[in-house]
């Protein structure tokens, strides 16, 4: 403290002195941030997100609470979830790449993924899902749940999509992925673990007639409200729209 009387600056008396300079300090620098005046607004929209949607991790709750016009940092949700006891772990990895090193398009309707999946039932027991996504906007062209699905209700699907994008038939290049290697269908894997994760599991298996109704609510809001990572949290429709305004343009 003599050499700070005489007007020697902090550093270079610590430096002399070989302290750390954080030692010198009279009185230490408090951590921590303050209470903003906005953190009530922020902090109830965001209870209210979260808790309407338990699986969402930070950066997507984030996403949404910009969606509903609030300016807030994600580090400061992040730090607000914590706080608040609504962060969840990880989950879902990205898809594993197949041999060509490529999943998505560049154009809406370029390429369709496709898969069989099954969903609890009360009644019928596990009941087949067959959902068709666009591999550039992510998003659920058709879709349909069978009690039993062979071939012609597979089929049924295929044209259900075709005849909602294309009023005129037009001709498909049929590709099959190959035998245990989901990577191959990586997209369509994910989506199937997010729909189930996200919506079917937060309820007890109900009626046939009841999923089916869940599952139309379900892809509706997937396809219309959930922020998409890989779409910079647009949403599958908005993303759509983006790039057909573009194709346009």
């Amino acid at each position: 403290m003599t050499l700070r009387s005489h007007g020697v600056p902090t550093a270079q008396a610590a430096r002399w002195a070989a302290l750390d300079r954080s030692t010198v300090y009279y009185r230490p620098h408090r951590s921590g941030s303050r209470r903003r005046a906005d953190e009530p607004r922020v902090l109830d929209q965001l209870r209210q997100i979260a808790l309407a949607h338990p699986t969402f991790g930070h950066r997507r709750v984030w996403a949404m609470l910009r969606r509903a016009g609030v300016s807030v940092n994600r580090k400061r949700v992040h730090r607000l979830m914590a706080t608040e006891g609504l962060l969840r772990p990880a989950h879902f990895p990205r898809p594993r790449l197949p041999p060509t090193g490529r999943l998505s398009a560049e154009r809406p309707n370029e390429r369709w993924y496709t898969d069989l999946t099954e969903v609890d039932t009360a009644d019928f027991g596990p009941c087949p899902l067959m959902t068709i996504l666009d591999a550039c906007t992510r998003e659920v062209v058709h879709w349909e749940s069978f009690p039993n699905c062979g071939a012609t209700e597979a089929l049924s699907v295929v044209e259900g999509a075709v005849a909602q994008r294309f009023p005129k038939l037009l001709g498909l290049d049929l590709r099959w992925t190959r035998k245990k290697r989901p990577e191959d269908n990586g997209l369509q894997e994910s989506f199937h673990g997010h729909l189930k994760q996200d919506y079917l599991w937060l309820r007890e298996p109900e009626s046939f007639l009841v999923t089916h109704r869940r599952l139309a609510e379900s892809i509706e809001d997937y396809n219309t409200e959930r922020p998409h990572s890989s779409l910079g949290y647009l949403t599958p429709r908005e993303f759509a729209e983006r790039k057909m305004e573009g194709q346009e343009a």
